[in-house]
């Protein structure tokens, strides 16, 4: 049986990056009025500034850890209040991903989306933040290994062993129902891009740009085995054998600009991209060497090799540029001042491999099941133990909700 764990960082699309908010009745234009719902009366009462439907917006991240155990028991836990609640169950989950609110489990034949019920909404120059009801959402009919990502009306999901990859309306997903937008086959890797799609094409070995229905555009590269996406704040990237095709919007409005950025050979490749949510710079593992960071901005690869092998790695890609994994020992080591400073504490799980770590801003989120516990570490504090976490259900599964 594969071993569960969530993947960080794979969350939102371009330019609003971060955990998108769906719903959105009125303008984003902090210098404007805000838009009355359609129809209505102009001295009717204008929704204010950044309404949602069903959400309380709040001063801070309302910070959630959701978690699931094997045999499909799940529990949200209030990182904010200490508070912890039992929600629906979910078909025993071998698998599952996170975009930072929507949990997707697969059980190897089915899908279920947990949605946690809080959210961050990033537009650049303001930021808005969310609480809602968290609930089961509902479910997909296929299953397997699988990545979620998300901007901020679109929600995709993708399968990459079958070679199938679904778009959701985001806002009827915050409503509770599935909708779907679009249906790709033979896409691995599917990423939302503004008002489109970013596919991976394992067959034809191509990136391609589709409608937000799924239609070709005819805009696409080559992309020698297509594996692993991410999004950051200046696009969607899609790993490939010799590196990774970066697909960016025009500002001008014409049709997306699609690059190349090839790796330095003679390494592994990376697939299995994480950042801190809608950052530019990602990282990758690199097999048994060590790991690999992509600069999105700069479209430049570096490696940094490591004394053991890791099993996972996520760029936080702040001002002293900290760079957090879990190493195959179980130990989290901790990079900062362009891995010039390295620290790690002493073993936490074992064995890794069945571990899960999550990030935010401020710490980072280490699943341990052995000890249903889930470790707290401050990584700007010499990889400090906060504080050990215990929560409802054994964490098998572990998303960090609300960043």
């Amino acid at each position: 049986m594969h071993h569960l764990r969530t993947h960080p960082g794979r969350i939102v699309g371009p330019a609003s990056l971060g955990v998108a908010a769906t719903l959105l009745l009125t303008a984003c234009s902090p210098s404007g009025p805000p838009v009355a719902e359609r129809g209505a009366s102009s001295s009717a009462p204008a929704a204010p500034h950044g309404f949602v439907a069903g959400a309380t917006e709040s001063a801070e991240p309302q910070l959630r850890l959701v978690v699931a155990d094997t045999d499909g028991r799940v529990a949200l836990h209030d990182l904010l209040t200490g508070e912890s609640d039992e929600l629906d169950a979910v078909p025993a989950p071998r698998h599952a991903a996170t975009d930072g609110r929507f949990l997707v489990t697969s059980d190897g034949s089915g899908s279920t989306i947990v949605d946690g019920g809080s959210w961050t909404v990033d537009h650049g120059d303001h930021t808005h933040y969310y609480d809602a009801s968290a609930r089961v959402v509902g479910s997909l009919d296929t299953g397997g290994p699988l990545t979620v990502a998300s901007a901020e009306t679109v929600t995709t999901v993708a399968w990459p062993d079958s070679g199938t990859a679904v778009a959701l309306d985001r806002a009827a997903l915050g409503q509770g129902e599935v909708r779907l937008t679009a249906t790709v086959d033979g896409a691995g890797v599917l990423l939302p891009l503004g008002p489109s799609l970013v596919a991976g094409d394992a067959e034809r070995d191509r990136v391609e740009v589709l409608a937000g229905d799924g239609r070709s555009t005819g805009v696409g590269a080559d992309c020698t085995d297509p594996a692993g996406g991410i999004t950051t704040r200046v696009g969607a990237v899609v790993g490939c054998a010799d590196g990774a095709v970066l697909v960016t919007e025009d500002p001008d409005g014409g049709d997306p600009v699609v690059e190349m950025i090839a790796a330095p050979a003679g390494l592994p490749r990376a697939t299995d991209f994480a950042n801190r949510t809608g950052r530019p710079t990602v990282a990758a593992l690199a097999g048994d060497t060590g790991y690999w960071l992509l600069d999105t901005r700069e479209r430049a690869w570096e490696h940094v090799p490591t004394e053991r092998p890791l099993a996972q790695v996520v760029a936080v890609d702040d001002a002293d540029e900290h760079v957090v994994a879990l190493d195959a020992d179980g130990r989290i080591v901790v990079w900062s001042d362009g891995q010039r400073h390295r620290v790690e504490t002493g073993p936490l799980v074992t064995p890794a491999a069945d571990a899960t770590l999550q990030l935010d801003a401020q710490r980072a989120y280490l699943a341990d099941p052995a000890r249903s516990v889930v470790h707290e570490i401050d990584f700007a504090d010499d990889a400090r133990l906060a504080r050990s976490i215990d929560v409802p259900v054994r964490p098998d599964v572990l998303a960090e909700v609300g960043r």
